[in-house]
């Protein structure tokens, strides 16, 4: 069995992606979330994608190429040039893993080459970004984001999805060996094509579930009453809890556009030569131009 098919067969379903995107919704639906905690376990998820692949970009083999791309990752733009001493030659080894982790282990792991640490310091800068945003969507909504954040059922939800992008940065990224075909540049530029994409579907779902309200409040008419929608206790959840209509379709249409990008990446990792919305989720590759 290719791995190919293995990655097809097994990672990519429909059930898989629909369930890790449900998470939030269960969280609206049975514990009574609001737009603050949506919001905390959406940023954990997206700071996980973008530290994941800041670790896995210093095992990337090939030097990093600029001219003629269309993706600029954070701290490079088309004025940007490369040292040429620093990328010409084989890579130099940094030695982390051998030092950090059991032999064991170490014997599993490629190397970390230091010409990469340059690539992933500039494309820090994203972090920046992801805090601003946390901070300022924080202040609009008038909630402290650390009591938020310390919430059991968000911690737990959030510790969820992180581990969950973290394990697909594995499935997709070490076991296919990626790190030998792809540079730093290119890694990075895999995570920050999830964080643009995670951005834009955040933006439109917001007149998307405002328009699910309007529907959702013709159909069920006295079900929704002073702004919140009373949702039946199921089973050892408990009574009926008062949900947020507008957060619940916000999240109801996120999470449908999201599992419909975490499956077309999936399948971008598993196909050999992806096409169509798949295909944007990988990065560049200078060397099919």
């Amino acid at each position: 069995m290719t791995l190919e098919h293995a990655l097809s067969r097994d990672h990519v379903t429909p059930a898989f992606t629909l369930l890790a995107a449900l998470v939030p919704v269960v969280g609206v639906a049975l514990f009574g979330w609001r737009a603050a905690e949506v919001l905390a376990v959406y940023w954990v998820e997206v700071a996980a994608v973008v530290a994941g692949h800041s670790v896995a970009a210093l095992f990337a083999e090939r030097p990093i190429r600029l001219e003629d791309r269309s993706f600029y990752i954070t701290g490079y733009s088309k004025r940007s040039e490369r040292d040429p001493e620093r990328w010409a030659g084989e890579p130099e080894p940094i030695g982390l893993v051998d030092r950090a982790v059991p032999d064991e282990l170490a014997e599993r792991l490629p190397p970390m080459y230091r010409r990469n640490v340059s690539v992933v310091t500039r494309s820090l800068g994203v972090v920046g970004f992801l805090l601003f945003g946390a901070i300022a969507i924080a202040d609009a909504l008038g909630v402290d984001p650390v009591a938020v954040a310390t919430t059991p059922s968000v911690v737990l939800a959030a510790v969820a999805v992180g581990f969950g992008q973290l394990a697909g940065i594995r499935r997709t990224f070490f076991l296919p060996r990626r790190y030998e075909a792809w540079s730093a540049y290119m890694t990075v530029e895999a995570a920050q094509r999830v964080v643009v994409f995670y951005v834009a579907v955040g933006l439109l779902a917001v007149p998307v579930a405002f328009v699910g309200l309007l529907v959702g409040s013709a159909l069920l008419g006295d079900a929704i009453a002073g702004g919140e929608l009373v949702v039946p206790g199921a089973g050892p959840f408990g009574p009926a809890a008062s949900v947020d209509p507008l957060v619940l379709a916000y999240v109801l249409s996120f999470a449908l556009a999201k599992a419909v990008v975490d499956r077309s990446r999936r399948l971008a990792s598993a196909q050999s030569d992806p096409s169509g919305f798949a295909a944007w989720f990988l990065p560049e590759d200078p060397r099919s131009e």
